[in-house]
């Protein structure tokens, strides 16, 4: 605490104050639900971007794994198997 006497506010210029404060941290809140909300739907197309590159990713392992017994069975075949 200080030791400075306490001094008389304006009544008026304290609910000016109080508007201007209230009026900041409302703008404030606003841009950070903006904010927030943005970054919600990049997640969510990075989520979907990512559930594709999966689901082709499991498509080449399959057909490659088909194309490898394809060829171990030619193979087999060609020697005898």
């Amino acid at each position: 605490m200080t030791d400075q006497p306490k001094k008389q506010v304006s009544p008026m210029a304290a609910a000016v104050e109080a508007t201007a404060l209230n009026d900041f941290y409302r703008n404030r809140n606003l841009m950070l639900a903006d904010a927030l909300e943005r970054e919600r739907q990049e997640k969510d197309a990075m989520q979907t971007e990512i559930d594709q590159l999966t689901k082709i990713n499991g498509k080449l392992q399959d057909a490659a794994a088909q194309d490898s017994a394809a060829k171990a069975e030619k193979k087999d075949a060609k020697n005898g198997g």
